[in-house]
Order: structure tokens, then C-alpha cells, then sequence
């Protein structure tokens, strides 16, 4: 291992990251290449931690800088975190190889680059984390990063409207698991993870409040990994460029969440509510995704759909509870990351040359772009989990695991996913590629993209082809005893699958034996159609509850609240002064006593005196208040300027301030 690699995996591309304005300045040719070299000196750093891990040595190196309330910051080296690490650092920086060509002639480059080594150097941190607040502070760092780089053309209101929605979307679930964090720092006293797990050990944590906790924590993945029901985020974020959604879904980012339910699983894999919640959230998810992947028509958002099922599957398979389930998921993320980030930078090469993201429009693809054809057919025929392709084995460990344990409800519904998976793969890549040139790509000159953009394809659909082999070495990575073998009954599950969804989609979409639009005519096939291509409505429920609900409701709210305030007061102040005015203006009830004439007189002294204490001091007071706090946002709206740009350099600034406050701790200067 390279001196200080587990702290310098993640420093370099954080630091670095505010190097490059200043690479930009000196040199802005040189800006994309300084990113380029930071990011494979990251995945260097990352590799180098592999040998001393092969021979079994995990460890973990801890400062503690907040004794008082247990506080420590340390990375945790071990075969997830370093595996998490490198599946980071070396998709993103053939992701950042291809940017060089890909994002050639945009716009604010500097912002880009600056934005993609941060949020390498980010996800690198949360996976290196040997604690939960640790891990929650750059949770946060790789949500602002993808918020920024969804909504990278700004000027585009659909890609700001996208950035928006998915930082608000995803904080609904960082919100549970900050929640979740706390509570379970109270009741352990800690954050690291083994600490926590020594506090469970000993049933010091009550069932029911651990159960709780889990649950919580688990919607912080719900949230990043957009698992049912916060998915809604993750299809809009293709508004952003293509490079940014393959480094999204292949290597950060979503794939955050699933770490952290595996990682969570030391701590939570003997409650029986929680693993059922994560197996039943991952099934359900993987499904309903699937099925929206079979109706639409944007060559990146049918990828997006498709990474939404394959997390749902890995969550799935570590619900499951069992060992194979959990290496099933693990070798499903490699799997995944590598055709996934294959198959966007293929999308990538499409929308470069032909200019549309409009499947309908292409065609006949496969002879003006072979290089791209040819890596886009592995990468489908991997997602498909045709064997020997890497998507097959970590599938057939995911079918494994649900036979095993005899849950046979969550089983049919993988094999029906699997079924819907083949189906919309053999339809994207006929759509595309096969058939006949549209009229409208003959109208544009279509051709191969360069070099730099068809390298990192060629690397990435080699590793899809050979990575399947490595099973039994991951599980010894892992240390698992795990030999790779394909067993019966589940190779008979995947080849039923392959038949029962590949089949009709070939000769539906590439023999063009029938049309497709046939089965979704008629009342039922056209509300099933409707149902799938508006996403089941969750977007438009969740507008009308959380948009227009709320607003219409705080509307109401404030209506009656100053009505019923107003009324109030105003009867109050009506019946004290009739009553004191007919007190006085009785001679009879006057001459009787004395008291009664001088408590009318009080009476009205009293209500003059109420009446403009409610003018001058309640309502003063209200009004007063409301002064200020117009005063105080006018000065703090100064701060909130709306850029995104210093919003991260403050994220950024903070964390280099933390790491500096903790060298010096070391050196014994503070």
C-alpha cells in the first residue's frame, strides 16, 4: 500500500478540485487533462490498497479530534470500502478521459471539472468513512456535486428544474438518515461503525428502538439509490450531460446508497422488520422500473429506468439476509458499473453524432458507428445477463440466493423483472442499431466518434466480457468462500427469462413480425400504456400533494388562523366593553354598592387599557418582529446569491479547513 493512500484516495481529487481554476487560468487546454491525471493518480492511490487486502490485513486508522462527544475522523480500509473505492476511482476517471472529447466545445468547463473531481474525491470519503458522521458529511459533498452537474446547463430550464428535484428529492431521505444517525448516537454513545456494533452485541439498544433506527437509515439509501418511493428523481436527471449521468449511475452517487445498506448490514442483519423492508422496497422497485423501461422512448432515460430496476435488485438481494445474497449484491455493483457506465458512454456517442436522444428517430446505426455498436451489444447482452458476460454471473447469484432461501414470492418477481429486463435491452439496441437508416439521420452526417471517446468503450466492454470470471477471487476479496459454479436451477431461470422476454421483443422490434403498438390499443392495453409512460403519476401525486396540497393548505391555514385570531380578539374587547358600559349607565345597580360603581369604571379604564395594549404592544410586537426578519433576509439574501458554484467552494472550504485542523492535531500544533 502507498504511504497515506487510504487519506490521499480522496484528498487528491478534493484539493485538486480547487486547483483547477487555477489550471484553467494558466493554461485552459491543460484544465481538462490536469482533471484527467488527478483522477487515474486517485484510482492509482485506490489500487494500491488491493495487495495488503488480498493477505487479509483490514484496518483502520482514527483521529480523534472531539473527545467530548466521541468524534473522530478515520478511514475504514476493508474489502467493501476499498472495493466501493476503486469501482469509484476507475469508472470515473475513464468516464473523465472520455469527458475530454465528449464535453470538448460546452460551455464552463472549469465548473465541470472542478464539479467531477469533487465529487470522485467525495464518494472516495463516504466509502472510506469508518463512522457515520463522517460518512454523512460527504453524503451531503455528493449530493450538492450531482444537484450541480444535473443542472450543469443552467440556462436550460428543464436541467435546473431536474438539479432542483432531484437535491429535493434526495433530501427527503438524507433527512431519515440524519435522524436516524443521531438516535442512534444517543443510544450507543458513538458513531463508528464497530463501536455500534459492539453497543448492539450487548442488547444494550432495545428492539423496537433499533428497529426504528434502521428504518431510518435505510431511507437515506431509499433516497440515493432511488428506491420506490423517491425513484422520481433519477429519470430527470438525464437533463444532464451524459458523462455526468454515467459517473451518476455507474460509479457514485446511486451506487452510495446500496453501500450504505451493506455496510448498515454489520449492524442490522439479525432485524428480522428491517431486512424484510429492504428486500419488498428493492423487489417492488426493481419491477415497476422495469416496467416504465419497456415504454419509453429516450435513449438515456430507458438507461436511467434500467438503473433503477438493477439497484432495486441489488437491495433486494441483500434483504435477503444471507451471505450469497450479500456477494450477490456487492459483485452485481461491479457488474453493473462497468456495462452501465459502458452503455451511457455509448448513449453518449449516439447523442453526439446523431443529435437526438428520440429512439424513434434512429436506425440502422450499426454501419456508420461499428466501434460504438459493437460495445453497446456487450454491454446489452451483459445487462440482459446473457452468459459468459458479467451481468450473468451476478445476477445468477442474486436468482441463487432468493431460491435458497426459499422466497419464492420475491423470485418470481426477479425472473419477471429479468423477463422485462430482456425485453427492453433487445428493444433499445434493435431501435437503434438495427434495421434501416432513418429519413431523419439521413438528413445529418453521422459517423464514429473519436479516439479519445471509443477507448474508454473498448475498456469497459473488455472488462463487461472478462469480469465474470473473477467471481471466485471477489469472494476471496471479500473474504467469502464462495466457489463460482452455475447451478441448475437458477441458469434455468435466467435461460426462461432470456427466451420469455428476448424472443417476442426481437421479433416485435427487429423482424418487425408485429407491431408493438398493437398491444397497447384497446381500453385495457392503452390505460396500461398510459399508466407505464407517465410512470405510474407518482410525479404528478406527489405535485398535487406536496406542491399544490401544501400551498393550498397553508393558504387555508392562514385565512382562518387570522380570522379566528381577529374574531377573537375583537370579542373579547366587544363583550369586556358592553359590559362594563351597562355596568355604568345603571343607576340602580350603581346605588347599590359602591363596588359595583367602581368596578364599571374599572371596568372601562380596563378595556381602554387592553384595547391599546393589542394595538401598540401585541400587534406593535408582531409587526416589529416582521421588520426585522424583512430586515434581516434583505441582508442575508446578499449571502444567498444563487450560485452554485460558491455554494461548493463553501462545502469545499470547510472540509480542507477540517483536514487542516486535524494535520495539525497529528504534529502535535493544536
Amino acid at each position: 500500500m502507498l504511504l497515506g493512500a487510504p487519506y490521499l484516495s480522496f484528498i487528491v481529487p478534493l484539493v485538486s478540485a480547487l486547483l483547477v481554476p487555477v489550471v484553467a487560468t494558466i493554461n485552459p487546454k491543460a484544465r481538462s487533462w490536469f482533471a484527467v491525471i488527478v483522477s487515474f493518480t486517485s484510482a492509482a492511490l485506490t489500487l494500491s490498497m488491493i495487495p495488503d487486502l488480498l493477505n487479509g490485513h483490514s484496518t483502520s486508522y482514527r483521529i480523534t479530534w472531539a473527545p467530548t462527544i466521541n468524534l473522530s475522523f478515520g478511514v475504514l480500509v476493508d474489502p467493501l470500502s476499498v472495493f466501493m473505492a476503486n469501482l469509484a476511482t476507475c469508472v470515473g476517471s475513464l468516464i473523465m478521459l472520455y469527458s475530454v472529447g465528449y464535453m470538448a466545445h460546452e460551455e464552463g468547463l472549469t465548473r465541470y471539472y472542478f464539479l467531477k473531481l469533487l465529487f470522485i474525491g467525495a464518494m472516495v470519503g463516504l466509502v472510506m468513512a469508518d463512522n457515520f458522521f463522517q460518512m454523512f458529511i460527504f453524503w451531503e459533498i455528493v449530493g450538492i456535486c450531482s444537484y450541480a452537474l444535473i443542472g450543469f446547463w443552467y440556462k436550460k430550464p428543464s436541467a435546473a428544474k431536474a438539479g432542483m428535484k432531484a437535491f429535493i428529492v434526495t433530501a427527503v431521505g438524507d433527512a431519515a438518515f440524519l435522524i436516524g444517525i443521531l438516535l442512534l448516537y444517543l443510544q450507543s454513545g458513538g458513531f463508528g461503525f464497530f463501536e455500534i456494533k459492539e453497543v448492539i452485541e450487548t442488547g444494550k439498544i432495545g428492539l423496537s428502538a433499533l428497529s426504528m433506527i434502521s428504518i431510518l437509515i435505510f431511507g437515506g439509501a431509499v433516497g440515493k439509490s432511488a428506491q420506490f418511493p423517491l425513484h422520481v428523481w433519477l429519470p430527470d436527471a438525464m437533463e444532464g450531460p451524459t458523462t455526468v449521468s454515467a459517473l451518476i449511475h455507474a460509479a457514485t452517487m446511486v451506487k452510495a446508497g446500496v453501500y450504505l445498506v451493506a455496510r448498515a448490514h454489520m449492524l442490522f442483519a439479525d432485524i428480522h422488520v428491517w431486512l424484510t423492508t429492504v428486500m419488498y422496497v428493492g423487489v417492488i422497485t426493481a419491477f415497476i422500473a422495469a416496467t416504465m423501461a419497456l415504454v419509453n422512448t429516450d435513449v438515456k432515460r430507458v438507461l436511467a429506468y434500467s438503473t433503477i430496476s438493477q439497484l432495486g435488485l441489488m437491495i433486494t438481494a441483500l434483504g435477503i439476509g444471507t451471505e450469497t445474497g450479500w456477494l450477490g449484491s456487492q459483485f452485481h455493483i461491479l457488474s453493473h458499473g462497468l456495462f452501465k457506465a459502458l452503455l451511457f458512454l455509448c448513449a453518449g456517442s449516439i447523442l453526439h453524432s446523431t443529435g437526438t436522444t428520440d429512439i424513434r428517430q434512429m436506425g440502422g446505426l450499426r454501419k456508420t458507428m461499428p466501434i460504438t455498436f459493437a460495445a453497446s451489444f456487450i454491454g446489452i447482452l451483459s445487462l440482459s445477463g446473457i452468459p459468459p458476460l458479467n451481468g450473468f454471473w451476478s445476477k445468477d447469484l442474486i436468482i441463487a440466493a432468493a431460491y435458497e432461501a426459499q422466497l419464492i414470492p420475491i423470485l418470481i418477481m426477479i425472473v419477471l423483472t429479468s423477463i422485462l429486463t430482456v425485453a427492453y435491452s433487445v428493444r433499445w439496441i434493435s431501435l437503434i442499431f438495427l434495421g434501416e437508416m432513418s429519413e431523419y439521420l439521413r438528413e445529418h452526417h453521422v459517423h464514429e466518434s473519436p479516439l479519445i471517446m471509443t477507448a474508454p468503450l473498448i475498456i469497459l466492454a473488455a472488462a463487461s466480457c472478462v469480469s465474470g470470471f473473477l467471481l471466485s477471487g471477489f469472494a476471496h476479496f471479500m473474504h467469502i468462500e464462495h466457489e463460482a459454479g452455475i447451478e441448475l436451477v437458477p441458469i434455468l431461470f435466467t435461460v426462461f427469462a432470456i427466451a420469455v422476454g428476448g424472443l417476442p421483443a426481437y421479433f416485435a422490434y427487429s423482424r418487425k413480425a408485429f407491431s408493438p403498438k398493437s398491444l397497447s390499443s384497446g381500453r385495457i392495453g392503452g390505460a396500461i400504456y398510459n399508466l407505464l409512460s407517465n410512470g405510474y403519476f407518482f410525479d404528478a401525486i406527489y405535485y398535487k400533494i406536496f406542491v399544490n396540497g401544501l400551498l393550498e393548505f397553508s393558504k387555508v391555514i392562514f385565512k382562518y388562523v387570522e380570522l379566528i385570531i381577529d374574531k377573537f380578539d375583537y370579542a373579547v374587547a366587544s363583550v369586556t366593553l358592553r359590559l362594563s358600559r351597562w355596568l355604568f349607565r345603571r343607576p340602580e345597580v350603581i346605588m347599590t354598592s359602591g363596588f359595583n360603581y367602581g368596578f364599571a369604571r374599572f371596568m372601562v379604564a380596563f378595556s381602554t387599557v387592553s384595547d391599546k395594549f393589542d394595538m401598540k404592544v401585541v400587534d406593535g410586537a408582531v409587526n416589529g418582529i416582521a421588520s426585522v426578519a424583512v430586515r434581516f433576509t434583505a441582508i442575508l439574501r446578499k449571502v444567498q446569491t444563487g450560485v452554485t458554484q460558491r455554494y461548493v467552494l463553501a462545502y469545499v472550504v470547510g472540509i480542507i479547513f477540517l483536514i487542516l485542523l486535524i494535520s495539525m492535531k497529528i504534529v502535535g500544533l493544536w
